[in-house]
């Protein structure tokens, strides 16, 4: 599970695992937002009242990360814990979020550091608020029991090589 604040890298290394044959999970959140584009909205009012988005992808991540296999090693571009982060950002209590991710179990989180915040056509967020998810996510995986591993800034193939050493064995 890939998880860490906005232009981290994830979505990068995760195309590369995608390309050697593992199942990979686009992030729900950018998922929803293209569809909102590709119907002719703003990214302004999709995202306008980030509350409102926030909540509105969390059924849509339940239902994906329940099709997926735990037989099966899968990467996903964040995943439910995300959004207690998201939710406190965007100045929701995530309390309701607590019970549903701890149903779930994901063999390892990996948080990539920050890298230079990149702009693009689904970001809204701030350098500033960039730098609280980073230290919120990690905190609330590890609330949650993970041991979070951390992702160093470094290269594109030095961050595959150092996930997939992590996950032999699985």
């Amino acid at each position: 599970m890939f998880t860490g604040a906005p232009s981290s890298g994830k979505t990068t290394v995760l195309e590369r695992f995608a390309a050697r044959g593992y199942r990979c999970h686009r992030e729900v959140a950018r998922l929803c937002i293209e569809e909102e584009l590709a119907r002719g909205r703003r990214l302004e009012e999709i995202r306008g009242e980030e509350g409102s988005f926030q909540r509105s992808i969390i059924p849509k991540k339940l239902a994906l990360e329940d099709r997926g296999s735990p037989a099966e090693i899968t990467f996903w571009d964040r995943a439910l814990p995300d959004s207690i982060s998201y939710f406190r950002l965007a100045g929701l209590d995530p309390a309701e979020l607590w019970p549903l991710c701890r149903l779930r179990h994901y063999a390892r989180v990996f948080a990539f550091d920050p890298l230079p915040p990149v702009a693009d056509y689904a970001r809204v967020e701030t350098v500033g608020s960039i730098w609280h998810l980073d230290e919120w996510l990690e905190e609330d995986y590890r609330e949650l029991g993970y041991e979070v591993i951390r992702v160093p800034v470094s290269s594109i193939s030095a961050r595959e090589a150092f996930v997939m050493s992590c996950i032999e064995g699985l």
